[in-house]
Order: C-alpha cells, then sequence, then structure tokens
C-alpha cells in the first residue's frame, strides 16, 4: 500500500491569497509553454503579411485536422473578424486566422499540401467571400448551404416588412398632442392596444411557427392578420418555404425538392411585396447550394457552436487583454 502524503494546507492557504495578476504571470512565463513556443519560433509560424502590410495572427493551420466534412465562419474576437475552419467530425480547429480575404486564405490553404484532398463537403453560410474560397482552394469538394442562415434571411423577410408596416403607421401620427391623442382613440383596436403597439408586439410571433404558438400569441396574431392582411401572406410565404427546408425533405429525388420549391417561387412572385422579392433573390442566387442541404442533411451547427465556445472562452477570460498570449491558449485548447 502507497502511503499518502499529508496534504500541506497551509501552502494551499498561501496560494489562495496570492493575487490573480500574480498566479497568471506564473503560468503564462513558467507553465504554459507560451515563451518557449515564441522563442523557437513554434508559434506565429504561420502568421502572414496580409494584402493591407499588416501583420495578420494564423494562431490554427493544422493539416492533420483537415476531414471530409467541414465547417467555415467567421467569428470576432477583439474586434477583428477570423476565419473559422472546423472538423465536423472530430470537432476541432483546423484553421483559424486573422483574415477574410479569399486571395489570402488560399495562400494558407496552400501551405497544407495534399491534406486539402482529404475535404468532401463543406457547410458554410451564405457569404460569397466564403463560396468562393471553397471553390478555389476546394474545388472537389461539395459546397453546402447552411440552412439556419437560409433560415435567418427567410425570418428576416416578414420582419423586414412588420417594421415597414410600423414605420407608415408612425407617419401618420399626428404632430400635435392633442390630435395625436384623438387619433390614437379612434385608431385602437379591439384588445385595447394601438396599431403601433401591436406591430410592436409581435415581433416573436412571427419568428415561430403556428404550432409553437401559445394561446395568447394565437390572439395576437389573429388581431394582426386580420388587420394587415399583407403580413399574413409573408408570413404564409416565409412559413411554406421553411418547411420545405425540413429534415423531410432530405434524401427525396432532386425533382420532388425543385418542384415544390418552383410552386413557391410562383406563390412568392405573385405577393408583389418587395421583402419577399428580396428573398426570392436570396434563394436563387444561391439554389445550388441549398439544394445540396438536401444531399447531405449537413448544416453548420459545428460551426456555431465552435463560435459559442471561443466567445466562453473570452468571457471567461475577462475578455482579451494579452491578445497573443490568449489566442495560443485557445489554440492549444480547441485544436
Amino acid at each position: 500500500m502507497v502511503d499518502e502524503k499529508p496534504v500541506n494546507f497551509t501552502t494551499i492557504g498561501y496560494f489562495l491569497q496570492l493575487p490573480p495578476q500574480t498566479i497568471y504571470s506564473w503560468y503564462r512565463h513558467y507553465l504554459s509553454g507560451y515563451p518557449e513556443a515564441v522563442q523557437s519560433k513554434e508559434w506565429g509560424k504561420d502568421n502572414f503579411k496580409g494584402n493591407d502590410k499588416r501583420e495578420k495572427l494564423v494562431a490554427v493551420l493544422k493539416p492533420e485536422n483537415f476531414g471530409e466534412q467541414m465547417s467555415v465562419d467567421e467569428k470576432m474576437i477583439d474586434e477583428e473578424f477570423y476565419t473559422v475552419m472546423t472538423n465536423r467530425e472530430t470537432g476541432k480547429i483546423a484553421l483559424l486566422a486573422e483574415t477574410l480575404t479569399v486571395t489570402e486564405l488560399n495562400r494558407l490553404i496552400d501551405k497544407i499540401g495534399e491534406a486539402k484532398q482529404k475535404v468532401k463537403a463543406i457547410t458554410a453560410d451564405l457569404s460569397p467571400t466564403y463560396e468562393k474560397f471553397c471553390e478555389q482552394s476546394f474545388p472537389d469538394a461539395l459546397i453546402v448551404a447552411d440552412k439556419f442562415h437560409v433560415v435567418q434571411h427567410i425570418v428576416e423577410a416578414v420582419q423586414s416588412l412588420r417594421l415597414r408596416i410600423k414605420q407608415e403607421e408612425i407617419a401618420k401620427l399626428p404632430t400635435i398632442k392633442k390630435e395625436r391623442r384623438e387619433y390614437e382613440k379612434q385608431t385602437k383596436l379591439i384588445n385595447g392596444e394601438s396599431r403601433i403597439e401591436l406591430l410592436t408586439r409581435s415581433r416573436y410571433v412571427l419568428f415561430k411557427r403556428t404550432e409553437n404558438w401559445t394561446v395568447s400569441q394565437q390572439k395576437r396574431a389573429g388581431l394582426l392578420f386580420e388587420t394587415y392582411p399583407l403580413l399574413k401572406t409573408a408570413y404564409e410565404l416565409t412559413l411554406q418555404i421553411r418547411q420545405w427546408l425540413d429534415k423531410e425533405n432530405v434524401g427525396k429525388y432532386e425533382w420532388q425538392i425543385e418542384k415544390q420549391l418552383i410552386h413557391w417561387y410562383d406563390c412568392a412572385e405573385q405577393a408583389k411585396l418587395p421583402e419577399i422579392e428580396n428573398l426570392i433573390r436570396i434563394i436563387g442566387s444561391n439554389e445550388e447550394k441549398i439544394m445540396n442541404y438536401f444531399k447531405t442533411g449537413k448544416t453548420n451547427a459545428k460551426a456555431e457552436a465552435m463560435n459559442s465556445k471561443i466567445q466562453r472562452f473570452i468571457t471567461a477570460n475577462y475578455g482579451v487583454r494579452d491578445k497573443d498570449f490568449f489566442m495560443y491558449r485557445l489554440a492549444n485548447y480547441y485544436s
């Protein structure tokens, strides 16, 4: 039997009384391996001068972390935008670089050599920058539009219409206080709200699907759509395209999915609403990438989860004060 050494509570008490700055300094300079990594030039070896001649940080560039299923997204760290490529299968960061520029990203991917041949599919948002980057650096990979970013554009369409109608209602208000009160009294709705209040309080109703409405939200939606039929039309169109993106369509024949989309295009065009017309353009210009979602059923959830982890790391460290050391720790923790 191995004798256990008694715990030295005096020593523990000593460390507990140390200022946080002292512990942080010890960890940075003696325990983390950061000074050695900087001295050996292992840390920062992939840094480069960008097109703007500014030194840019490449915290992670690991060929071994690239795999068949990848995701790409952007993340703001310390007021600078970074590109993050995550392996969907392992959850590890393969690329974390301080750039959103296609040519700079291509230069970095050229460094990983044959590892880029492993990539079979990449999920991304609807950014033209990332589409061009993926096409140039991973020409054989399938580019898949992230479902949740598409849904975000869909929801924004009906919200934009709500805000436009709200502004029109505000513009109708008389400038004279007495006249305004009389106008509000005459236009008050059956639930006691003004039209502007109804539009303001209906924001979350329009975010949700009908089956997820509470009883009070059902009543509010009924009054909203009765008062503003155009909002009902827009909401039903966005609901229709959201249902088209449901998992039930994943794996179906392409012609079946295209038939549903063409039907939606026809209905959406008949509405003649600027907000819906803009949505038609967004979906139309990204149709091939969106259709690829039904082949794989993959989303950018891994990339968004990694963004959340990075944000929690920033919060736990009370922000990014010692940026280079922070990025060193971040790279070691998530790659």
